[in-house]
């Protein structure tokens, strides 16, 4: 089946293939934009991520160690983590994910909550 196609496309010469040509240059060229553009989009949501992170803020790093973040400090870019007393520095780029908010941010949330509820 595939030969007669070969064989048909050489016939006619070498017209026949440069629409194929641009079709798989177009479908390759849009996959390239697309997983570049996924890429983008992770790192920004990364970056939203470690610009958020506060002190008591409990975190898990790219390694699987939680702990809670005891100080930041944003020139070095290093976050020091209390994990069950232990203190161990780390680059903030090996935060992976936030696990829990600091308690007064969800006191916080909470108090912001009811007062919304009283003045209904």
């Amino acid at each position: 089946m595939f030969n007669n196609l070969f064989i048909a496309a050489a016939k006619t010469g070498l017209s026949s293939w440069i629409p194929t040509i641009l079709i798989y240059v177009v479908l390759i060229g849009g996959l390239f934009w697309w997983s570049s553009r996924r890429r983008k989009q992770a790192n920004e949501q990364q970056q939203k991520m470690r610009a958020g992170l506060v002190k008591g803020a409990q975190v898990v790093t790219i390694g699987g160690l939680h702990g809670v973040v005891d100080s930041i400090d944003t020139e070095k870019k290093i976050v020091t983590l209390d994990v069950e007393g232990v203190y161990l520095p780390f680059e903030q780029r090996a935060i992976a994910r936030i696990i829990a908010p600091t308690d007064g941010d969800q006191e916080t949330n909470i108090t912001k909550n009811e007062d919304k509820k009283e003045n209904k």
